[in-house]
Parts: structure tokens; C-alpha cells; sequence
């Protein structure tokens, strides 16, 4: 942060607008147009992208009408080579895998488990990259379209008789036997690529940041990362205010909001069936990875305001303050 306070919030905010949809290598990437707030010492050469990011920041006007809300947003991460938000992230860690290999080699494949969407994601970029890929999915509980992208990518994968708790055990036991490099979202890589959304989002707002900005919770790294990259921002000059961050998680898979009403004693859960798939996890990694590496609890209180939004898979729902 040091080097990066060295330059000032207007030359930053220059750059980032002036790579912005460029084509320019790799400085037309949403990601890579803020190379030095992401992984600033890797060769251009060895970056692996599609030109992800840079998605729609579509204004749901009939929408926001409809819940009373005159000013409501929906940032489209979807808009991806893969579908998901999913390549954010694993641009960035694939290129540094990419990087490793050409260096010192050591590297076989990168492998991780899934929900379907990481696994897309992983696929893409490691075909790309020409390393080779394995995934762990749990049978019958991801979609079509989700499957048949790590197989057309050639990727190897396993499907097994258990959900995505089960996978993440089972790949994180095989990565400590083998040279295989783990690509869930407790590598801090894939944060690095996802804070950029958060951005994105002030860069569309002519660097002003929204009240409230709601954020999916499964694996909860993406919502860190959202914080980390407003932070960021604060911190360094760009934007004077933090935005509210809400995380949304179904009610059949709702650990944060369980460990927040038991005063934030975060204990596992069994994730039954929810109509978001991706984010139907019970154990979420990212919270644990917190815990030890920095020996503090797991959900610290933050300088600003925080909601949780629980939502049953019948649709109803509710919300609690923190």
C-alpha cells in the first residue's frame, strides 16, 4: 500500500479510466487494467486472460420500482467467457500459476472442487494457459451447462457421491500428496482478481460508491474481496466513504447468519438443497482460512454498517442488522 499510496487517487483514477475496454495487452481486461493493485510483478507475457470484466452495470428501473427502491443497480458478472464472476479471479491465478511454471516448473496441474462455476472458470483459463486441469463436483448437483464446460476444456473430472463440503476435503487432501496447485477461493489470488469488481462499480459511478451493495454468500471469499477492493479505494484517496455490504445466503445454507444470531460462534453446517446451487455450502472455507492466517475471529466488526439478508428457497425472507 505503501508504493501504491505514492502516486495520487487522480493519477489512478487516469490510468484505470484511460485502459478501461482497450485493446492494449493485458490492459483492456477489467482485471488487468489494474494490474498494480493486483499482481503487479508478473510479466505481461505470462498473463492468461479473455478480456474479463469490464460487465454492464444495468439500472433495473421496472424492478427497483416494484420493491420501492428508485435507484437500484445490478452489476452483470455474468458477462463472462464462462458465465460467472468465476473469471475475475481465476485469471489472476492461473497466470500466476503460468508464471511459476515457466520459472521453476514443479507445477502438474491446478485442480479444485466445485460448485460448477469455479470449475468453468478453472477449465477456461487452464486450456488457455495449456496446463492441465482436475475438478472435483458433486454428482447431480450442479447444471448441464456448468458440466460440460470443464469436459469440453478438457479438464479431468471426478464426480462424486457427496456435496461441495465433501469435495473441498477431499481436493485439499489430494493437493498435499501431489504437485497440484489449489485454485478454490482460500487462495488469495482469486481475491486479488475479484476486489476488482469493487472497482468497476466505483470507476461506472464516476468514483462515487453506491449505499448498499449485496453480495452472494457461499464460499464468502467474493464478499471480502468486494470489501478489500473498497478499501483499497478508500484508503488510497479514490472514494471518501465505504458502501453497506449485505450478504445474501439461502436459508437451507445459511452458516454466517446462523454464527452471527450464536454471537458469532461459527460452527459447519449440512447444506440442504437450494434453488442458487452455487451457493448451497454449509462449511464455508474462506472462514476458516481467516482464522489461521491472522489468529483472529472470524468475523470482525467493520468501521461501517452490515446487513444480513436471508432468503428461503421458497423465496420468502428476512433480514437482521449487525
Amino acid at each position: 500500500m505503501d508504493a501504491l499510496g505514492q502516486h495520487s487517487p487522480e493519477e489512478w483514477k487516469e490510468l484505470f479510466d484511460r485502459r478501461s475496454g482497450r485493446t492494449v495487452w493485458p490492459f483492456g481486461s477489467g482485471v488487468w487494467s489494474k494490474k498494480e493493485w493486483v499482481l503487479p510483478g508478473i510479466p505481461n507475457e505470462d498473463v492468461v486472460s479473455m478480456f474479463e470484466g469490464n460487465s454492464n452495470l444495468f439500472w433495473a428501473e421496472r424492478f427497483g420500482n416494484e420493491i420501492g427502491m428508485t435507484d437500484l443497480w445490478v452489476k452483470q458478472c455474468g458477462n463472462s467467457h464462462t458465465g460467472s464472476f468465476k473469471d475475475l479471479g481465476m485469471t489472476v491465478l492461473v497466470s500466476q500459476v503460468n508464471h511459476i511454471i515457466k520459472k521453476q516448473g514443479g507445477i502438474k496441474a491446478v485442480g479444485c472442487a466445485s460448485t460448477g462455476d469455479t470449475s468453468a472458470a478453472l477449465a477456461a483459463y487452464c486450456a488457455a494457459a495449456g496446463i492441465p486441469s482436475i475438478v472435483f463436483l458433486p454428482a447431480d448437483k450442479i447444471s448441464l451447462a456448468q458440466l460440460v464446460q470443464p469436459i469440453a476444456n478438457g479438464s479431468i473430472v471426478v464426480s462424486l457421491d457427496t456435496d461441495f463440503d465433501g469435495c473441498m476435503k477431499l481436493i485439499q487432501e489430494v493437493v498435499e500428496e501431489y504437485p497440484i496447485y489449489l485454485a478454490n477461493s482460500m487462495n488469495s489470488l482469486r481475491l486479488e482478481g475479484q476486489k476488482t469488481v469493487s472497482i468497476e462499480i466505483a470507476q461506472q459511478f464516476d468514483w462515487e460508491v453506491p449505499d448498499w451493495i449485496v453480495v452472494p454468500g457461499g464460499n464468502l471469499g467474493n464478499v471480502y474481496a468486494f470489501y478489500k477492493g473498497f478499501k483499497m479505494m478508500k484508503d488510497l484517496g479514490l472514494t471518501k466513504r465505504m458502501p453497506r455490504l449485505v450478504v445474501a445466503q439461502a436459508h437451507n445454507a445459511n452458516p454466517l447468519y446462523a454464527a452471527y444470531k450464536n454471537g458469532w460462534d461459527f460452527q459447519p453446517m449440512v447444506a440442504e438443497r437450494t434453488l442458487a446451487s452455487a451457493i448451497q455450502i454449509g462449511d464455508p472455507v474462506s472462514v476458516h482460512v481467516r482464522q489461521q492466517a491472522r489468529n483472529v475471529p472470524p468475523f470482525p466488526r467493520c468501521s461501517h454498517q452490515a446487513w444480513l439478508f436471508v432468503s428461503s428457497a421458497e423465496g420468502n425472507s428476512r433480514s437482521e442488522s449487525l
